[in-house]
């Protein structure tokens, strides 16, 4: 194989390596729960463990709920008296939308945190939401109860416009848009942060509120959060906060429910494995054809690994050791040479090789198995009367 092939040998090796460190890297991404946000137990900015323990302690029995199924379950044992809030509406698909509306006609509120116009259609409005982008600041100018006239809320990033049969809506929190004579628009023009939508023959009242993070540990204490979120959510003895799971995330036009447990992400990633799979069976499967000889820069002789290994046991003047490796090698070779098996001990070899040499058995044995030599000297001239020894031994 040339230098040129192992170098594309090697490429192709670290691109395949680099396309599956970017695939495990975009599923470690994409595959972060959702659901994080607004958790009744998470402590982190973006949890929601601040507002519970504040409705606990004014009285409020706060019960979390992570499917449509447990809160259709929770609204069996009685709805009266109770509050619903849809604290994390990324995993509310529009099939669990509709079941909580049709099981919670007899709640007091429903309030929803940043819905999209889908989830909202599912809860029978015909409201439309408008992603802000980022989280601003606006004041009420109503007064609907939970909240007062001159109140602030901090983290508004959606703005909903009311449609249809749901012009009924008070607006708080209207947005506006400053013109270019500097003029504001009028109020509602642009949307609202806050729609509060009275009851109907098939849902229960409803509160769309366009921000998430207002309400979350890290932004509830700034400006007047605090007090509209307990207002919204305390007002009834129970709240059943209802986190969805990926569960709910199934909509009424899939084909069943199992499609809409599958991230929209996993057949894009998926595909890109496939692909990344096709392309390094095609690389490592391609015919290179037959090898080539290539001349080599340098001329390497047979003895050079044994004049090295003999240079490093000088160096390291371990004389004993390299008399036994003379010796193996003596004795494999006079037992080729003598028809012996390889297996045969000493006793035996130093008899055939005495046999054959007419030296006595014993002097035979001093050659091959004797005392390690003592100096360099010495060693030198075992090294020879071994030598000596295989040029005299013949096959008797």
């Amino acid at each position: 194989m040339t230098v040129l092939a192992q170098r594309r040998r090697v490429g192709l090796w670290l691109l395949a390596v680099l396309l599956g460190v970017g695939a495990l890297a975009v599923i470690a991404i994409l595959s972060t729960p959702p659901g994080a946000a607004m958790e009744p137990e998470g402590v982190g900015p973006e949890g929601g463990a601040a507002l519970v323990a504040v409705l606990e302690q004014n009285g409020v029995d706060v019960e979390p709920v992570r499917s449509i199924g447990e809160v259709s379950e929770a609204l069996q044992a009685g709805d009266a008296g109770t509050t619903v809030v849809i604290a994390n509406a990324s995993n509310l698909g529009t099939a669990a939308a509709r079941t909580l509306r049709q099981d919670s006609l007899g709640v007091d509120r429903i309030v929803a945190l940043s819905p999209s116009s889908d989830q909202l259609r599912a809860l029978g409005a015909e409201v439309s939401a408008l992603p802000i982008g980022a989280g601003v600041q606006v004041d009420s100018r109503c007064d609907i109860g939970p909240v007062d006239e001159g109140d602030s809320l901090v983290g508004i990033d959606s703005r909903y416009e009311a449609r249809g049969d749901s012009s009924g809506a008070r607006v708080c929190f209207p947005l506006t848009i400053e013109a270019a004579d500097g003029e504001d628009s009028e109020e509602g023009d642009h949307g609202a942060g806050l729609l509060d939508l009275p009851s109907s023959s098939g849902r229960a009242p409803l509160t769309v509120v366009g921000s998430q993070s207002g309400f979350a540990n890290g932004a509830i204490t700034q400006e007047d959060n605090a007090a509209i979120a307990l207002r919204l959510l305390g007002s009834s003895p129970r709240l059943l906060w209802y986190q969805p799971g990926v569960g709910d995330l199934a909509s009424d036009d899939e084909p069943d429910a199992a499609g809409g447990l599958l991230p929209a992400w996993f057949l894009p990633v998926l595909a890109l494995l496939a692909v990344a799979l096709m392309v390094l069976a095609l690389v490592r499967g391609r015919r290179l054809g037959r090898l080539v000889r290539e001349p080599l820069p340098v001329v390497v002789r047979a003895i050079e690994t044994t004049e090295s290994r003999g240079r490093l046991y000088r160096r390291a003047q371990d004389r004993p050791r390299a008399a036994a490796v003379l010796r193996l090698a003596t004795l494999d070779r006079l037992r080729a040479r003598l028809g012996l098996r390889r297996g045969d001990p000493v006793e035996v070899v130093a008899r055939a090789t005495s046999a054959a040499t007419g030296r006595p058995v014993s002097e035979v044995l001093d050659l091959v198995a004797g005392s390690d030599p003592i100096d360099d000297a010495a060693l030198v001239r075992l090294a020879q009367d071994l030598t000596a020894l295989e040029e005299k031994a013949h096959r008797p």
